[in-house]
């Protein structure tokens, strides 16, 4: 199956959701631009704004970046987040964006993360995407819906 993604507005896409500015401004790979990000790590900010931007709530965000709701509320805006959960909120946004793209409009992706799938084992894409298995399962699903290609 071919990807086609548009690296440089998926880029600018993240760097928006995630409220940050040097992302954007990265040239070349986009895997080098989030593995820098990933070096530095993401703050509180960056977590408030994919809220914001991807209409979950903060519970259920904090359960997907495995980071207890308390953690988050009580994480100071100037500490980096570990590795793990910065990395978990780049794959989440990457899946949004691509999701968003896919249906074209962020209610009907949302509905669709929401909704059982016969392709994903009648489970609500939602719920898989705790682990980096579940993002690349519905991501999968994600392309074969953009390609037409119905299991």
């Amino acid at each position: 199956m071919v990807l086609t993604v548009d690296h440089k507005k998926e880029r600018e896409t993240v760097a928006k959701w995630l409220d940050l500015e040097s992302l954007s401004l990265f040239k070349g790979n986009s895997s080098f631009a989030y593995l820098k990000v990933l070096k530095d790590g993401l703050h509180r900010n960056s977590v408030n704004s994919f809220i914001k931007h991807s209409n979950l709530t903060q519970k259920q965000v904090s359960r997907l970046i495995h980071v207890s709701e308390r953690t988050l509320q009580r994480k100071s805006p100037d500490k980096p987040m570990d590795i793990n959960s910065s990395e978990r909120l780049i794959e989440l946004t990457r899946l949004f964006y691509k999701g968003i793209d896919v249906f074209n409009d962020k209610e009907k992706f949302l509905a669709w993360l929401n909704r059982p799938n016969k392709s994903l084992g009648n489970s609500n894409p939602l719920d898989l995407i705790e682990t980096s298995i579940g993002i690349d399962l519905v991501m999968d699903e994600l392309l074969r819906i953009e390609h037409g290609v119905f299991s």
